[in-house]
This record gives structure tokens, C-alpha cells and sequence, in this order.
């Protein structure tokens, strides 16, 4: 799959107007200088005393250091010409151009994708563990059961992305734009997910156990079914009511709601005796553990 995946990566191309710019400004200069010290300075009278060379020499006296001082510049502006394509040259090398590409199922645990252009890119269940995928574009990407966990997504776009079911579990998603994301089922403990725009975002069964969601933007985001667990959403902006009482609810447990969304019948502890098994089921763990979980989160007291 490695060799599969080498074969998107982009090759490095030289600007043509670069390179004729770097042979054609030295050149210039040249003949430039060379016609500034052409002509001849008028020689005052020798009486035939003065050899060739010594006229050539008073006639020219500073053509040397002229024609020295020229071409230094010639090669040192071509110099910077070749320096600034090579620069250019080699950032682009670094900007994956991926758009559309089929990666599904790749093994790309750690990939260095910072910027990366990967709009439409197939990359259901591929493995993207702690991957640079800060300032990518994966606006309607197919990640359906991808492995982010660790991943860097920070400033990413994944607007329209199918995440269903994909493990993001411990990701960097600071910034990221999510608007109208298919989180459904979507592991998103542990997640950085402050600033996020996930306006309109389907976060339906989602896993948002200690997820970190300040300033992250909730406006009609789908929370059905949601595992609200050991969650602080004091600071998240646009969390309406209704949203907690989507069909089916979603399940709170230690969860601190904000003022505007905290009415009478939002209990922020109504489902903590149901936690354990959805727990158990989800990560296979036994009941016990699970138990335990949710009795240390709950002696945790919110500020």
C-alpha cells in the first residue's frame, strides 16, 4: 500500500521563466557593463612616448574593476534567482496535491501531509495515526472508519467529510472546519476540538467522553444518542436545549451545561447508571472497569 501511495506523491517541476531568468540576467548585466566601459576615454598627447598596452591602460583605467565588479553582481543576482526556484521548487514538493486520489486502506501512520490537498480523497479506513495533517484540505473526503488517533488536524478543512465511525480519539482538532461532517459513531475521546466550527455537524452516537470543545461552535450540530461523559460545555458556543433532547436523547453523565442551556429538566446526570455498559460494549472492556470509570469521573466537581 506504501507503493501505492508513492505513486500520488507530486514530482517536482522547474519553472521554465526561473531558469531563463537566471541565465538571462547575468548575461544582461554583462553586456550592459561591457557597453558602459566601451568606449574610449580620449588619450591626452604622448609624443609617441607610450607603449600600446600603457595607452589601453589610461584609456580604461577602471574597465578591469568595472568588468570584476559586474560580474560578481551577474552571478550573484543569477545565484539568488536559482536559490529562490530550488526554494519554490521544493515547498511545492512538500504540498501533496492528492485531490481526489483513491487511499483506501493505506498505511499511513506518521505521514508528514501538513497543507496537503486531499478534497474528495478516498481514504476510508486508512490508517493515519499521528499524521501532520495540519491545514490539509479534506473538505469531502471519505475517512469512513479512518484511524486519526494522535493525528495533528489542527486549521483543517473537513467540511462535508464522511468520519463515520473513525477513530480520533487523543486528535488535534484546533480550528478544524467541520461544518456539516458525518461524525456518526466517531471516537472523539480525549479530542482537541477548541474553535472547531462543527455547525451542522451529525455527531450522532459519537464518543465525546473528556473531548475539549471551548469555543467550538455547535450551532444545529446533531448530538442524538451523543455519549455526553465527564464533559465541560460551560464555554461551547450555540448549544441550543433542543439539542439535548434529540430522539434518542443523548447520554450525560458529570456533564457541566451552560447557563443558557442548563433548564430544570436537562439533568447533566440523567443516564450515569447506563454508562458503564455502553462502555463495556464499545471498547470491550469488562463492566467492572467500566463501573469504576464512571465512579471516578463523577467525583470530579466542575468549578
Amino acid at each position: 500500500m506504501r507503493e501505492r501511495f508513492k505513486q500520488w506523491l507530486p514530482k517536482t517541476r522547474i519553472n521554465k521563466w526561473w531558469v531563463i531568468g537566471a541565465i538571462a540576467t547575468p548575461v544582461f548585466l554583462w553586456v550592459v557593463g561591457w557597453l558602459w566601459v566601451l568606449p574610449d576615454r580620449k588619450l591626452p598627447p604622448d609624443d609617441g612616448r607610450l607603449s600600446h598596452s600603457e595607452k589601453a591602460a589610461l584609456a580604461h583605467p577602471h574597465r578591469d574593476t568595472l568588468i570584476g565588479g559586474i560580474g560578481t553582481i551577474a552571478a550573484v543576482a543569477g545565484g539568488v534567482f536559482l536559490l529562490l526556484n530550488f526554494r519554490i521548487a521544493n515547498k511545492n514538493a512538500e504540498t501533496a496535491e492528492l485531490s481526489g486520489a483513491n487511499l483506501s486502506g493505506a498505511e499511513l501512520s506518521g505521514a508528514k501531509l501538513s497543507g496537503a490537498n486531499l478534497v474528495r480523497a478516498e481514504l476510508n479506513g486508512a490508517s493515519l495515526s499521528n499524521a501532520d495533517l495540519s491545514g490539509a484540505d479534506l473538505s469531502g473526503a471519505n475517512l469512513n472508519g479512518a484511524e486519526l488517533r494522535g493525528a495533528d488536524l489542527r486549521g483543517a478543512n473537513l467540511s462535508g467529510a464522511d468520519l463515520i465511525s473513525a477513530d480520533l480519539s487523543g486528535a488535534n482538532l484546533n480550528g478544524a472546519e467541520l461544518r456539516y461532517a458525518n461524525l456518526s459513531g466517531a471516537d472523539l475521546r480525549y479530542t482537541n476540538l477548541r474553535c472547531a466550527n462543527l455547525r451542522y455537524a451529525n455527531l450522532s452516537g459519537a464518543d465525546l467522553n473528556c473531548t475539549l470543545l471551548n469555543d467550538a461552535n455547535l450551532s444545529d450540530a446533531n448530538l442524538s444518542g451523543a455519549l455526553l461523559f465527564f464533559i465541560n460545555l460551560r464555554e461551547v458556543l450555540n448549544l441550543e436545549p433542543f439539542q439535548l433532547e434529540a430522539k434518542p436523547l443523548p447520554f450525560l453523565c458529570n456533564v457541566a451545561l451552560p447557563a443558557y442551556s442548563s433548564r430544570p429538566d436537562v439533568n447533566p446526570n440523567r443516564a450515569c447508571d447506563r454508562i458503564p455498559q455502553l462502555l463495556s460494549a464499545r471498547y470491550d472492556i469488562s463492566l467492572e472497569e467500566a463501573q469504576e470509570i464512571v465512579n471516578e469521573a463523577r467525583q470530579h466537581r466542575w468549578d
